[in-house]
């Protein structure tokens, strides 16, 4: 079994404890690979270590520009993680790419929340005309 069959292996089995090595070494060996930093990231944010998990998601975004599940991703790991400042930077970055964005993260019942912080709801207005 290779190493990325063991890290799917542990994944199946939701051991992201013994999964988080694996993927750390394969984005190792290829760093300029999208998808693996999002495992990462995945690994990360299943561990409830959502900060590192939006630093992974980052890398693969800035991979793949366009991978708007990935900007999702950020997005939910900032809110999960509280770092709100960032979140406001990555929201405005992002929306700034594609005016959908903003709408998916509307019409998600998981940062309802969000929009009650000012700085949000200025974004909100920003970017929904």
């Amino acid at each position: 079994m290779n190493i990325i069959q063991q890290y799917e292996a542990f994944v199946a089995d939701h051991n992201y404890r013994d999964a988080l090595p694996l993927i750390r070494d394969i984005v190792e060996r290829a760093p300029h690979v999208a998808i693996s930093h999002f495992n990462l990231g995945v690994c990360l944010d299943e561990l409830g270590r959502h900060s590192e998990a939006a630093e992974a998601f980052i890398k693969a975004q800035e991979i793949d520009i366009e991978d708007w599940g990935t900007h999702y991703r950020i997005i939910r790991s900032f809110f999960l993680a509280g770092d709100f400042d960032t979140l406001h930077e990555f929201i405005d970055y992002s929306c700034g790419l594609s005016d959908r964005v903003m709408r998916l993260i509307c019409e998600d019942e998981a940062f309802g929340s969000l929009f009650e912080r000012f700085e949000f709801q200025e974004l909100r207005t920003k970017y929904l005309k």
